[in-house]
């Protein structure tokens, strides 16, 4: 048997550091296997212009890497799961989740906010996401929504160079670099921006044959984190989720019990709809909350993508 396992990642600041915290874990509990990082480009890294939803969805961050799962030459990948498409190839399987940080948004300004309320009238917000874009515009339609895209360092220049009131990020992603933020107010959006799903968590994904790798990441797998993203990612696969939808998702433990947010809300933010506070206890709620939703949308916000 090898003692040798390749890690597949993309090249980013954010997605080695992620690689690394989950390769640092697996390091303690098997130290005599050497964990090799192999870097895989893929469209989202070449195509750095045109927005996801143009280039393909969520996929796009990760197609090549899981054609090198499929072609074995690497042993397993570490993805953010929020990237990962809510159907895998057949033959893959995600063996595990590490447990979630924060999945929660928060607003990054050269201003000192106390609330959305505190941005000056036309405010010029970025963000990529449609999901965020749909809530923000909800709350302010004043506000006019940017797209930026980048790693976050060039995202945070960008408030400069292209005049920002402020842009909008990944809690979990700024903990996960340790970003300084010194220069910086930063305003939590837990209150008013749902999540998406699976974000604030890592999702490991392998080959579903390979018994060595799977048995080995179940020693990191955290059962509450993968439980709760089970349920967001059966919502997003019923309302059939990609960067093209704006969705919202979000399963939570709270006093014992796990309950569940889901939201669709439309790109201007004309029309948002929710189901909050869902208990999930039982298997079906995320399909259950996705059709509720459906019934609901009397505007064509998922038809009309």
């Amino acid at each position: 048997m090898t003692n040798k396992v390749i890690v597949g990642s993309r090249k980013s600041k954010l997605a080695m550091a992620q690689t690394e915290l989950v390769i640092a874990s697996l390091e303690k509990i098997f130290p005599d296997i050497k964990f090799e990082i192999k870097n895989v480009i893929t469209e989202g890294d070449r195509n750095r212009h045109d927005s996801l939803a143009k280039i393909g969805g969520k996929g796009v961050f990760v197609k090549e890497i899981e054609d090198e799962l499929k072609d074995g030459t690497i042993d397993f990948a570490v993805h953010s799961l929020k990237d990962v498409m809510p159907i895998l190839p057949e033959e893959l399987v995600l063996g595990a989740f590490p447990k979630r940080v924060s999945p929660y948004d928060c607003l990054v300004s050269r201003k000192n906010l106390s609330s959305l309320n505190d941005l000056p009238k036309g405010a010029r917000i970025g963000t990529n996401s449609l999901r965020r874009q749909g809530q923000l515009l909800s709350i302010r339609p004043d506000l006019k929504i940017i797209p930026i895209r980048g790693n976050i360092d060039t995202r945070l220049r960008k408030i400069y160079t292209e005049a920002l009131d402020g842009i909008i990020l990944a809690e979990a992603g700024l903990t996960r670099l340790n970003i300084d933020l010194s220069s910086y107010h930063v305003l939590d959006l837990q209150n008013y921006i749902m999540p998406a799903v699976g974000q604030g968590c890592l999702a490991i994904e392998c080959r579903k044959n390979d018994t060595r790798i799977r048995k080995m990441l179940d020693q990191i797998n955290d059962e509450e984190s993968a439980y709760c993203v089970q349920i967001e990612r059966e919502f997003m696969s019923e309302l059939g989720g990609s960067c093209n939808f704006p969705i919202g998702g979000h399963a939570y433990a709270k006093n014992g019990q796990i309950l569940f947010d889901g939201l669709i809300a439309s790109p201007n933010g004309e029309h948002v709809i929710k189901e909050t506070k869902i208990p999930a206890n039982n298997s079906g709620v995320g399909k259950k909350v996705a059709d509720q939703l459906l019934a609901k949308d009397k505007f064509g916000i998922i038809e009309g993508e």
